[in-house]
């Protein structure tokens, strides 16, 4: 088969072309969720608008203070004190109607949102705590919810009385409503194993390379080289 140094670059074109073409963008929402530590003595006060929140407790504040409020900023104590902070809380409020399919334990809704934990759902779908918009609802940890805050940027708080744990899932890129639908992405579970553009990349050079020998080959030839 004879091979020219034309058509040996015009594979590397197409080559390039098909690897670049099949990366898409990962799905531009996910939530990153924050173990805030054992729910035993202690419970969520509140979350505010930037995703902060306040946990509730007997102690921590030293042995004058009844209830110590520590301030949860992605998922790091950042502060105490012995009266709860002067913080915009954004708590959201109790939804007027649950999802179909759903048998929700708790339930709360803010500016479109709703959170809820569920337990037996007639759908079929796993118990544990759910967050989204109407009826497009993203499964997001396993257990119960026994106090549910949502804010109106969709942060999700929520204490787990099964596992006995206190937890908030941050919205990582602020999702406000794209579309009529949302799309979720926890941060440890792959959405789409689609390969990253640096993976591309590698895969794009080393084809770039293996042409550009066979090239340098055909050039030793007068004009072509056969392949038997």
């Amino acid at each position: 088969m004879r091979i020219s140094g034309q058509w040996l670059s015009g594979a590397v074109v197409v080559a390039m072309a098909i690897l670049l073409g099949s990366a898409r963008p990962a799905s531009a929402d996910s939530y990153t969720i924050f173990d805030l530590g054992n729910d035993n003595g202690h419970g969520i006060y509140g979350i505010d608008t930037a995703g902060n929140v306040v946990v509730w407790g007997g102690n921590g504040c030293g042995i004058s203070a009844s209830t110590c409020y520590v301030t949860y900023t992605n998922g790091i104590a950042t502060s105490d004190s012995s009266t709860a902070p002067d913080l915009v809380y954004d708590d959201g409020t109790s939804c007027s109607s649950t999802p179909a399919g759903f048998n929700a334990s708790k339930t709360v809704c803010n500016n479109g949102w709703i959170g809820l934990g569920t337990l037996y759902n007639p759908n079929g779908d796993p118990n544990g705590v759910y967050v989204g918009s109407g009826a497009d609802l993203q499964f997001l940890h396993g257990g119960s919810a026994d106090q549910v805050f949502l804010n109106s940027l969709g942060d999700f708080a929520w204490t787990d009385g099964q596992s006995e744990e206190m937890f908030v899932a941050i919205a990582n890129s602020g999702p406000l409503f794209q579309a009529a639908s949302l799309a979720f992405e926890e941060n440890f579970v792959p959405a789409d194993p689609t390969p990253e553009p640096g993976s591309l990349l590698l895969v794009g050079t080393g084809l770039v390379l293996f042409f550009a020998a066979v090239r340098r080959k055909a050039n030793r030839q007068p004009s072509s080289f056969f392949i038997e």
